[in-house]
Formats: structure tokens, sequence, C-alpha cells
């Protein structure tokens, strides 16, 4: 790949930078060699392939669809990644009902090879998926510089879409607590140590929802439907990442920002 997103020098300053430049810059990372063969060998070939056992060894089309839905890191996992695809969404029981990160069942459904062959067709929607790889692409490319960039641009789409959802609240909060990203991101929001994960479930929940409450007057998930919101936690946890990484003065800083915010 050879077009890199230009953010300057990370944290929350890049993150304004970046929210102002997003849409120019992706369209040129789209145009990038790399990701636009990789677009189209996915178009072309994709229809093509009846069965999950012919999607896990194809690697190109693999890789994007993992990339579309964040699971770059499965690459390797063919035969979890085969009960994955091709168990039955719609059966509470099923394999894939009982994975608690939410990523395998979209993938699942984007993807349809539970579904009788005839039927899939009707179903799948490659330029959604297409955007998504885009999307994560843009990201993936920051990360490698700015991890905590990444994480944030991760948690604004991820806890959007969570808090549009029709799940209780509660549900909505373990679907953070199991989602390693999203986790991380209200772990250094918080100032929350390695002991955290040590707690019960039920406790971490308890300490994920007081802690909102009082940052942003509610504990609901739902309220990150509104981008104002949004930004107080990432805002918060993006000075944080910042305080752990930057030179002395820099984190006196940011310091002095976060005490400006209100606190948890």
């Amino acid at each position: 790949m050879s077009y890199n997103v230009q953010i300057g020098p990370g944290g929350y300053a890049s993150w304004k930078i970046l929210e102002r430049t997003m849409l120019r810059q992706r369209g040129a990372l789209s145009q990038d060699h790399v990701i636009r063969s990789s677009k189209e060998y996915f178009s072309q070939r994709f229809p093509l392939v009846e069965t999950a056992d012919q999607f896990v060894n194809d690697y190109r089309i693999l890789t994007v669809a993992l990339r579309a839905f964040g699971l770059d890191s499965d690459i390797s996992n063919k035969y979890f990644l085969k009960k994955v695809l091709e168990a039955d969404p719609n059966d509470s029981g099923s394999f894939i009902n009982r994975l608690s990160d939410k990523r395998y069942l979209r993938m699942n459904q984007a993807l349809s090879f539970y579904a009788p062959l005839d039927e899939r067709g009707g179903v799948i929607d490659i330029s959604s998926i297409i955007e998504k790889y885009e999307i994560r692409s843009l990201e993936k490319n920051i990360g490698g510089r700015y991890p905590e960039i990444e994480l944030a641009l991760n948690a604004r789409r991820e806890l959007s879409d969570l808090a549009a959802s029709d799940a209780s609240e509660n549900v909505k909060w373990y679907q953070v607590l199991s989602s390693k990203p999203l986790r991380r991101v209200f772990e250094v929001a918080y100032g929350l140590g390695e002991g955290f994960s040590a707690l019960s479930i039920d406790r971490q929940l308890y300490e994920l929802k007081g802690r909102t409450g009082i940052l942003t007057g509610s504990n609901d998930v739902s309220q990150f439907k509104s981008d104002e919101v949004l930004d107080i936690i990432l805002k918060r946890f993006l000075l944080r990442s910042q305080i752990n990484v930057s030179p002395v003065g820099s984190r006196y800083a940011n310091a002095l920002v976060l005490l400006g915010l209100r606190r948890v």
C-alpha cells in the first residue's frame, strides 16, 4: 500500500484533523493499487463462490471479507471461520449465536452461506461489504502508526450501531464488554487498571454504567447515537492514551485538559 492517511502527530489533535479530512483521504486511499485490486477481485470472484469451504480457501476473498468486519486476525482460523459461516443465525442455539463477539454474526448474515445456494444472491450486498472494507482499510492504515485513533474510529462506528439496536441496555453493555476494541476504549477512558478484567462480569457492568452515568449524565448505551455524547468518551480516551505515551511536558498539558472534563 503506497498511500498513508495524513493526520499529524497523533492523539486528539490528529483526531480533529481527521474529522475534517476524512472524506477526501478515504477517496485517495480507495484509489491505492492494493485496495483497488482487492475490491475488484472480490466483486468479480465472490459471486462465483458456492460454499464456505471455497470461501475460506480463497485468500484474497477471505482477506477482504475479514477486513470488512474487523476480523483480520482470524485469517488462519479456517476451521473456525467455516463453522461461523455455515451456522444458522435464525437458530437461537446455533454456534454463531453462542459467540459473544457479534462481529461474527454480522459477517455470517452478510455472506449468507447458511442459506440455500439459490437464495443467497438475493440477500448478499457486495457493495456494502466493499464499503466496509474501504472504511476499515483506512482505519488499519492509521492504526499502524496511531493505534489509539484506529480504536476511536472503530468505537465511533460500533457504538453508534449498538446504540441504535433493539437490545436491552444491559445486553448492549455486555456486548461492549465482549468486544476487545470497545472494552479497551472504556478501560482507558476511565483509567481502569488490569484488575478490572478480574472482576465478575456483573461488577464490570456495574462499573461501566456507573462511570458513564457520572460522565455523561446517563448510563444508557443508547445515548451514543448522539455524536456529541460519543465525543465526550472518545476525547477522554484519546487524551488518556496520549498521556501514556507523550513526553513529560505534553503529559502535563493533556492532564490539565482532562482536569477540565467531568471526573469519573
